[in-house]
């Protein structure tokens, strides 16, 4: 029997989920949640865990992926958006599949299981996303991203940097520009974090 556990807003999908697995026969829904930190503290041991891209808690979809994977968690994302910086995001930080909020019911079965073999569960269309590489940055401009994006503020990471904040603002603003010419716009930069994978040389003491 797979256990899946479900983390989601609407509380209607949990009960929508659990008649859709009952006739499976190898699938049963074992845990609802609305947040990853309930999920977490009450350890329902799943196999499988569905995870709802956008919670109220306004957590970062890729890091809620990575938190969940860190605790030995295999991730299905589900969600009624296929944006695709989204996309990429948390199936980099480790997500084993993402699914539409309208795909049919056996798209969610077959996903499930093969999240549970291990494999990776995405559409064709998905998988095209997954292997566009993301607008290529100097290295500064990289550094300047990594550096804010996981917390440090802009004087911070001036200071870090060992420029000044009009520089630091100059490379953010460089950085949304190239997404803006992929028609990617993004108003808050820290989200493309995820969306590169940091070199030592991006870290400071």
């Amino acid at each position: 029997m797979i256990r899946v556990a479900i983390i989601d807003n609407d509380k209607m999908v949990p009960a929508g989920l659990r008649a859709l697995l009952a006739g499976t026969g190898d699938i049963q829904l074992v845990h609802s949640a609305t947040t990853v930190d309930e999920h977490l503290a009450a350890a329902p041991g799943a196999d499988v865990v569905l995870l709802d891209l956008r919670l109220e808690d306004g957590s970062d979809p890729a890091g809620n992926v990575a938190k969940l994977r860190g605790h030995g968690e295999r991730v299905l994302v589900f969600s009624v958006h296929g944006d695709r910086r989204q996309v990429r995001a948390t199936v980099r930080a480790g997500a084993g599949g993402y699914l539409i909020k309208d795909d049919d019911a056996a798209k969610i079965v077959d996903a499930v299981r093969s999240v549970h073999r291990g494999q990776l569960a995405l559409t064709a269309e998905l998988m095209s996303i997954i292997n566009d590489d993301p607008p290529e940055l100097s290295p500064q401009e990289a550094r300047a991203l990594y550096l804010y994006g996981t917390g440090s503020t802009l004087a911070a990471t001036a200071h870090r940097m060992g420029v000044t904040l009009s520089t630091v603002r100059s490379y953010l603003t460089r950085v949304r520009t190239k997404w803006a010419a992929i028609e990617e716009p993004v108003d808050d930069v820290r989200t493309l974090v995820h969306e590169y994978q940091p070199r030592p040389d991006f870290r400071t003491p």
